[in-house]
């Protein structure tokens, strides 16, 4: 299972993305701006940045599929008792999931929406999404591009901690534009001696026309599609984009 034995160590490494994402999300939302402080945040993970969002003042419900990845999100919500956040978390597969009362705004980041690997799944994810927002709500995402998964990943990365490692190799299957990714982990215990974990994980890239057609068929209207923290349009070489979408 994905995001299983990896959810402990996961904000050591990749922390970063999530608050490199929240500023940069508040640039965009400056540009396009939401009429309204209630959201979800989508495949959230850890929480940080729903928690970072609910800091500011919005009305957040957190979704996601791992049990492990939420447990962590709650431990952090409830450590700073000094915050008073108006957060929820709920475990839920993209694909499948409904809320009673629609948001203003829903975000998906960190290549979340690359784990879907047919285009059925993720037209129900858009159909969800859709579904959650008010009329005039926002739909904002980011994705991996086919350009990143194909010629950026590396065939062998390490991330090598104080007591911890991990090793991922992928492998590229261009017929279907998918990555397939192997993670083996060792951490240290308490009695010093290591244990090993791993987990298989699997991204597809889609390109633009795809994602165009899936989102348009779900009832939005593309607003901007950005190279990836920064706010130009993307090139040939993009490795990440983010998508502005609005419910019509």
């Amino acid at each position: 299972m994905m995001y299983n034995d990896y959810a402990r160590y996961y904000d050591d490494g990749q922390l970063h993305f999530s608050v490199l994402m929240f500023d940069y999300l508040q640039r965009v939302l400056e540009l396009h701006p939401v009429a309204g402080r209630s959201m979800i945040d989508l495949a959230c993970g850890t929480g940080t940045l729903a928690l970072m969002h609910a800091d500011l003042g919005w009305d957040v419900l957190g979704i996601d599929a791992s049990r492990e990845m939420l447990r962590v999100a709650q431990r952090k919500a409830r450590g700073d008792v000094t915050q008073q956040r108006s957060i929820r978390f709920r475990r839920a597969d993209m694909r499948d999931w409904q809320v009673s009362t629609p948001v203003q705004l829903v975000t998906c980041f960190y290549d979340s929406l690359n784990y879907l690997l047919e285009e059925a799944d993720l037209a129900a994810t858009f159909g969800c999404v859709a579904a959650a927002l008010e009329p005039g709500g926002r739909w904002i995402f980011d994705i991996n591009t086919p350009y990143f998964l194909e010629h950026v990943w590396q065939p062998v990365e390490i991330d090598e901690r104080d007591g911890y490692v991990h090793i991922m190799h992928s492998q590229f299957e261009p017929e279907r534009c998918i990555s397939w990714l192997q993670l083996t982990g060792f951490a240290q215990r308490d009695d010093g001696l290591f244990e090993r974990f791993s987990e298989q994980h699997a991204e597809r890239g889609y390109s633009q026309a795809i994602l165009e057609q899936l989102l348009r068929l779900n009832g939005f209207t593309i607003e901007a599609v950005y190279d990836c923290f920064v706010l130009t349009e993307p090139t040939p070489i993009s490795h990440r984009w983010l998508w502005v979408c609005t419910k019509q």
